[in-house]
This record gives structure tokens, C-alpha cells and sequence, in this order.
């Protein structure tokens, strides 16, 4: 089965029911973690960034490893890294669903450095691919 079609048929189930880390953004800024499970047909990592004072450019770049290491994980599980062709698509796909997780997760510690507050929840970069 190609990359594709296994996106395709799994994405009910990743978009279902799929392994989530949610934390709770009390007013103080500080973070509380509630985990949430539930079950995929999918390739999934949970890249936790609650350690991280994403306000600061070098947290923001473990961050960014953490995530790599992460797809490079979900890929080769997902297609294999013998395949190159499919590998890469796959990184592609799992990047471009990671960005804007990372994106947000930067934009809300900014805020918290600046105002004390943000109305953005935070949440650990998830990674999930159908196999």
C-alpha cells in the first residue's frame, strides 16, 4: 500500500481518536498537564515542550530537534527509509503538520513573556501519520 492511500484510509482514525498531551493554561502562566488517550491505526509521537521556555531562541531550537527526531521516528515506522521518495514525503507531510503546532506554541510564550497571559492553549507538538 502506498503512503498516500494509507493517509488516506487512516485519516478518520487519526482525526477520531489519536494520542494527545493537552496542557492547561491556568492565569499565571504556568503549565499543568492533563493527558488525554485514545487509540490510531496511525503512527503517532507526542513531543512535549513543557520544559521549555519557548521564549528563547535556543529552547525554540530543542524544540525544533525534539520535533525532527520525531518525524524522522513516525516516517521510518510509517513507509521505511528504504523507499527514499516515500520518506521524503512523508517528512514534508509530517513538517508541514507540525509548523504551525510549533508556530503557536512560540507565539503563546511570547505573550506570556510579555503580558503574563495568553489565550492560546497549550498543547505538545503531535505527530500522526496513518501506517
Amino acid at each position: 500500500m502506498n503512503y498516500s492511500k494509507a493517509v488516506q484510509r487512516g485519516a478518520p482514525a487519526i482525526l477520531g481518536a489519536f494520542v494527545m498531551l493537552i496542557v492547561a493554561s491556568p492565569s499565571d502562566g504556568r503549565s499543568r498537564a492533563l493527558e488525554v488517550v485514545g487509540h490510531s491505526e496511525g503512527v503517532t509521537r507526542v513531543v512535549s515542550y513543557t520544559d521549555l521556555d519557548l521564549a528563547s531562541a535556543s529552547a525554540e531550537r530543542t524544540l525544533k530537534h525534539r520535533v525532527s527526531n520525531a518525524v524522522n521516528e513516525v516516517c521510518s515506522e510509517a513507509v521505511g527509509q528504504i523507499d527514499s521518495g516515500r520518506y521524503l514525503g512523508c517528512t514534508s507531510d509530517a513538517w508541514r503538520g507540525a509548523r504551525p503546532q510549533i508556530a503557536q506554541a512560540v507565539q503563546r510564550a511570547h505573550e506570556i513573556a510579555a503580558t503574563g497571559t495568553s489565550a492560546i492553549v497549550a498543547a505538545a507538538i503531535t505527530i500522526n501519520l496513518g501506517k
